[in-house]
This record gives structure tokens, sequence and C-alpha cells, in this order.
């Protein structure tokens, strides 16, 4: 359910950006329907041909082709080819079923073309008002206005997406922007310059170039869905230990899930990138992957464990870090397995390191992993309520913990309190 500020900033983009089309559609010469058509049909293409950089984000090139239609044609047709083509994309969802714009929620497909517009329009009304002259060539006259006009679509693009993920998602619009968007920058840099370049085809041999554009689209799309595709059977890979060892410690089914989920609140305090991130979440998954060679007379025992028993237990990390260190994409994944059980007093095991010793990826997989276990039911006692937990681990702040594992655990506690809780 959106919230009233969600509903409010939806309104005023779908507002402006509706209002803009139709002065798009007044303004823009019968003579050139035809055109608009036909680089909206690529448009279209393009938004509907993403490449996935992960399994829920993916890139399109439809950039290009926007900054084309206004480098080419001007802002109000390069609006309204942007506005088609956005709005008639067909997609999948996440069951496989075919998304497209008759069973997609309307104020979505109302705000998309709205923001796209709004975007490509001032985008194009900035290359005109700067000099340059639509459909002239580019180069040399004109390429600081085209690069100005694709600064401006990418800004204006980026700020009202990000405003509104920053509402839906409660975090600061810093957060959004340097966190979850950054990571674009580097794909808007390449898709300008083919835009540009693309742009100076078209004034010199036509529709061609378009066409030109979509052959190595379909290779580099290629390309990024073999890797997908592999990334993901990595994925698989690891939940299925992460499932085989659930299935065999029946009184930890779902910590390795839990640890990962608050993992990632503690990285997001310390601001690490995504893709850090998205590393301290495997290694949370596996955290606990060196008790796959315990016995589970061992693991499942009722009562209390005896010196042996515990001594075998506490064999784990470096059993984890044994198992991990040979698949090369985990060698600082197995460092942080091996450790997460160190205290910042020296007190911990298996190595006894202490202080800055201890990776601080490897501190927050510890307190991740000591939390839950404290809000879980174990054999030997019941769980501790979330505010229990919150003490013991507080008061813990210089003996196990260090005191900047512990600022970040208040902070994210404060902001996320229902996301601490654990789920079976």
């Amino acid at each position: 359910m959106l919230n009233k500020r969600v509903k409010v900033y939806i309104s005023i983009v779908i507002g402006l950006g509706l209002s803009f089309i139709v002065y798009s559609i007044i303004n823009v010469p019968t003579k050139k329907i035809v055109d608009i058509i036909l680089f909206a049909f690529f448009a279209f293409l393009a938004e509907s041909m993403p490449i996935y950089t992960t399994k829920e984000v993916t890139v399109s090139v439809a950039f290009a082709i926007d900054l084309m239609a206004i480098l080419i044609f001007g802002p109000y047709e390069g609006a309204l080819i942007a506005a088609i083509g956005i709005g008639f994309q067909i997609g999948k969802y996440m069951d496989g079923r075919v998304r497209h714009i008759f069973n997609f929620p309307y104020y979505k497909t109302l705000f998309n073309i709205s923001q796209i517009a709004l975007s490509v329009g001032i985008g194009g009304l900035i290359y005109g008002y700067t000099g340059g002259v639509p459909g002239a060539y580019i180069y040399p006259n004109h390429l600081l206005s085209a690069i100005l006009a694709a600064m401006i679509y990418y800004l204006l693009n980026t700020s009202i997406v990000a405003v509104l993920l920053s509402l839906l998602t409660n975090k600061s619009l810093t957060y959004v922007l340097t966190k979850e968007i950054k990571w674009m920058v580097p794909n808007f840099l390449f898709l300008a310059f083919l835009g540009i370049i693309m742009s100076e085809a078209f004034v010199r041999i036509g529709y061609v170039s378009l066409i030109l554009l979509f052959i190595p689209l379909f290779m580099i799309r290629y390309m990024f869905k073999l890797y997908m595709d592999s990334k993901q059977s990595y994925y698989d890979t690891i939940n299925v230990l992460v499932k085989a060892l659930d299935a065999k410690d029946k009184y930890t089914a779902g910590h390795s899930k839990n640890v990962e989920k608050i993992a990632a609140l503690l990285c997001r305090e310390f601001g690490f990138s995504e893709s850090h991130t998205e590393m301290v979440k495997i290694a949370a998954l596996l955290h606990d992957i060196g008790k796959i060679g315990v016995k589970e007379e061992v693991l499942n025992k009722p009562g209390k464990l005896s010196d042996e028993e515990l001594s075998i237990i506490r064999e784990h990390p470096q059993k984890g870090y044994e198992i991990l260190k040979e698949v090369p994409a985990l060698k600082e994944v197995s460092l942080w397995v091996k450790y997460h059980h160190e205290w910042y007093n020296g007190n911990g095991y298996p190595d006894g390191i202490k202080g800055e010793e201890i990776p601080l990826e490897a501190q927050i997989l510890s307190l991740a992993d000591v939390f839950d276990a404290l809000v879980s039911d174990r054999p030997y006692r019941k769980a501790f309520s979330q505010e229990g937990a919150y003490e013991i681990i507080v008061g813990n702040e210089g003996t196990q913990f260090s005191p900047k594992i512990i600022k970040a655990f208040k902070k994210a506690f404060e902001k996320h309190r229902e996301e601490f809780k654990h789920d079976i």
C-alpha cells in the first residue's frame, strides 16, 4: 500500500509529465509522425530487451535511442518517442508471466511515461537553448550541447526515480543516490557516447544506423544472459548448501537467512557498496557451513554439550574456511567465515585474534549471528525477546563486540526493529 507522500509525489510527476506530453503533441509537425512511430518502435524494442545486471535489476539501451531522438528531431518528438517506448514495453514478472501495458498497474505506467517524457523533453530543450540544432551534424559545433543534453536527461531521470525510491524505502535521498544508483554512472557514460555517435551516423546514413545499433545489442544481451545464468547457478549452489545445513541442524533452520538479513542492515550503516554487501550476505549464508562435518547427534543434542562436544562444535569456523578457501571467488568470504566467532577482547576462537585484527565483515557476521541465536529457541533455552537480546549485545561492548559495531547495531536496530525478528 502506497503512503500519502508517495501518492502525492506520483500524482505531481504524472500531472507534469502528461501536461508536457500534450504540449508536445500540439507542437509536433504532422510530417514527423512517421519518424516518431519508427523511432518509437526501436525505443520499444530497446525497452523490451533489457540487459540484466542482477536477477532483479536491468539496464536498457533505450537511453541511447531517446538521446538520438532529441538530437535528431527535437525535444517534443523525443519526449513522445521515449514515452511510447517505455509505455508499451513488454517484460516478464518474476513468476514468468509476460508483463505489458494491459496487465501492469496503470499508475506505474503513467509514472514511467511521465518521468521519461519530462527528462527527455527538458534535455532536448537544453540542447536547443545551448545552440544545438536537431538534425544537424553534432561534431564539432554541437558536441558540448549534446553532452549537456545527455547529462540533463540522465540527472532528471535519475533524480525523479531516486526520490520515489527514497519515499518507498524510507532511505535518505543521499543514500539512494550514492549507494543504489551510483553504479549506473558507467552505464550512462557508455550510452551517452553511443547515442551521440549513432545520432551522427543517422544524420549521414539514416535508419540503417539503428539497425547497426541492434546487432551489437543482441550480442551484448546474449553475453550478459550467459553471465547472469552462470551467476544464478552460483547462488543456487549456495542455497542448496544452506538448505542441506538447515536439514541437518533442525534447531537452527532459517538461521543463515536471518543472519544474512541482519548483516545487510549493518552493512548499510557502514556505507558498504552493493557489491561489498552482496559478498557479506554470501558469507552470512555460509557462515555455519563448517557444521556440515559435525555429527547430527551433537548438533541436535537437547541438553548441555560436554567439553568434548563443545570442542567439536568450535571447529566449524575453521572447517568452513577450509571448505570455502578452495573457491577463488570466495577467498575473502572464507576469512570472514573463519573469524566470525572471534571476540574484540581476544577471547574468541579459532585463532584468538582481537581488536582491529578481526575483519569488519567478520564482526558484522558475529553480531548478526549472536543476535539471531538469542531471539530463537535453542534446545537448552527459550528465545529471548528482541529487547532482551538487544541489552545482551550492547552489554558486551568492549568484550565480545567492538564499539563501532555496537554503534552501527544501535542505529540499525532503531531504524529497522521489525527486520531483526527471527523468521523460520
